[in-house]
This record gives C-alpha cells, structure tokens and sequence, in this order.
C-alpha cells in the first residue's frame, strides 16, 4: 500500500457538508465560494541515532470559506472538529494511524477574495490537525 492510501482514509474523515469539499486539490479559478479545502501531506519523520525511522508525522488542513465568519464557524465548531477531534481513521492496510489532535485554529478572519453581488470580504478558518503514522 502506498502512503496515498493512508493520506484517503484520513481525508475520507471529514464530515458531509453542504460546501462542495475538495480533497488534496484547489477549486478552479471560475468557482466562488463557499466551500471547504482539504489537505492531507506527511510533514517529518522521526528516527533513531541507527537512522531508523520510528515515526512520521501527518498533518490535514482543513480551510473553510464562507461569506460570514458565523458560517464559518458553524462549519468549524458544529460539524467538522466533533467529527475529527480525537479519531483514528479505518484501518489501512501496512499502516498504523494515530489519533487526528487538533494543533491549531486560525479563527475567523477576512480573505482577499470577495463576493462579487454583494463586494464583502469572505471569511475563512484554517484548522490544523497533526497526526504520526508509522509501516510495521
């Protein structure tokens, strides 16, 4: 199995949502908001001094955009981190996963990008999970 297996189940996670949800990929240009981007990557690796590795470390971002900051946070706070605050993914077959630990919010703040009926700012948060992965 490759580590883009392991990098689906964590993405698999994230709650439904109303918000088109894009995994590992960015909306066209033409699309406006709202809408939530996912990002799974491996971010470290930690070894031992006999240049072992022991574990790696993963992190999933999770950007949501919206025209209000309480949309947003509705999104954040009521749907997403509940359902991945804590959770392990499925099994992935040569991988051992650990727990999705919540390790930085940006909060509610205002983009570049702006709505063009209405010319408001959009909101966005940025959540940050981490997560160590390790192959038996």
């Amino acid at each position: 199995m490759s580590v883009m297996d392991m990098t689906s189940a964590v993405l698999g996670m994230i709650p439904g949502l109303d918000q088109p949800v894009y995994l590992n990929q960015e909306p066209d240009e033409s699309e406006m908001p709202p809408w939530v981007i996912a990002t799974c990557t491996t971010d470290g690796h930690r070894s031992t001094e006999a240049a072992r590795y022991t574990a790696h470390v993963g992190r999933l971002e999770i950007r949501v955009v919206d025209l209000t900051a309480d949309a947003v946070n509705v999104i954040c706070d009521d749907r997403i981190i509940p359902a991945m605050k804590y959770r392990v993914p499925a099994k992935t077959s040569g991988f051992t996963v650990g727990q999705l630990i919540l390790d930085a919010d940006s909060g509610a703040y205002a983009a570049g990008l702006t709505a063009d009926d209405t010319s408001r700012r959009y909101q966005v948060r940025v959540l940050r999970f981490r997560f160590t992965w390790t192959r038996p």
